[in-house]
């Protein structure tokens, strides 16, 4: 019976300067060869899922923390907010003085209303640097957005922040001052479950590949959990700990498990 494996990108495919181990690139295509499927599950939205990463070869995506699935190219289910919605947050964002970047599959989005604080302009660099295209928020009546992120300093209302995504988005820390706000209903986890449903799979054939605390939702909601041996913080939550990803980590796990 085929397998579905879900590989997480930053740190478990990719170091976080960006090295793509060949080792990699060789287990993944060797896993499609055997007849598995392999899939990428992000945070990432379709549009920042760099070309030199589609080119390994994936069957399917989960995008933006489970608000898009594509497979076989076809685009299965994708949670969009509503303009109204859309609308809300980004007067909360304004209200409580923080800095953002909104993330949809086809665009993203800075409001020149708002901070740019030094860690977003990091990442504005490094998006001019790959030729990624980011947007000034327009006006327009049908904007929208489906996911975002946000910088916050001592002088943003966090409190008041969170407050105002009660029953719209949760709150997910990521650690130095920067969060992600996903869609409630919307994981990691609910994008591998609503695939599994949509393609009638089976979750004991279903495997999970990540680096990060915030992987151990997919790793849960897969048959098979797969760490790698980065970052003990995982560990406790894995079936399974291989190697660091420049040591070869996905090969060897894609092998332990006869995958390859």
């Amino acid at each position: 019976m085929k397998n579905f494996i879900f590989f997480d990108i930053d740190g478990t495919i990719i170091s976080e300067d960006g090295y793509l181990p060949e080792s990699a690139v060789r287990a993944i295509r060797a896993a499609r060869k055997k007849g598995n499927a392999t899939l990428i599950n992000t945070g990432r939205t379709a549009m920042n899922v760099d070309p030199f990463l589609r080119e390994i070869g994936f069957d399917g995506f989960v995008y933006g923390c489970g608000t898009e699935l594509e497979y076989n190219g076809k685009v299965l289910f994708h949670e969009k907010q509503t303009p109204v919605c859309s609308r809300e947050i980004v007067e909360l964002v304004r209200r409580t003085n923080v800095a953002v970047l909104y993330e949809r599959s086809d665009a993203m989005f800075i409001d020149p209303g708002t901070r740019i604080l030094p860690d977003l302009q990091k990442l504005l660099a490094l998006y001019e640097s790959k030729h990624v295209p980011v947007s000034n928020l327009p006006e327009d009546a049908d904007w929208y957005t489906d996911k975002f992120v946000i910088w916050y300093d001592d002088a943003s209302d966090l409190a008041a922040f969170q407050a105002g995504l009660t029953g719209k988005f949760d709150y997910i820390d990521r650690g130095n001052r920067f969060a992600e706000m996903v869609p409630c209903g919307c994981s990691k986890a609910t994008g591998i479950e609503k695939m599994m449903a949509l393609l009638h799979a089976d979750r004991a054939n279903v495997y999970a590949v990540g680096d990060s605390l915030n992987d151990r939702p997919m790793m849960e909601a897969a048959g098979t959990g797969i760490a790698m041996g980065d970052n003990p913080m995982l560990h406790p939550y894995a079936d399974y700990i291989t190697a660091n990803l420049t040591d070869d980590g996905l090969e060897k796990a894609l092998a332990h498990f006869d995958l390859i």
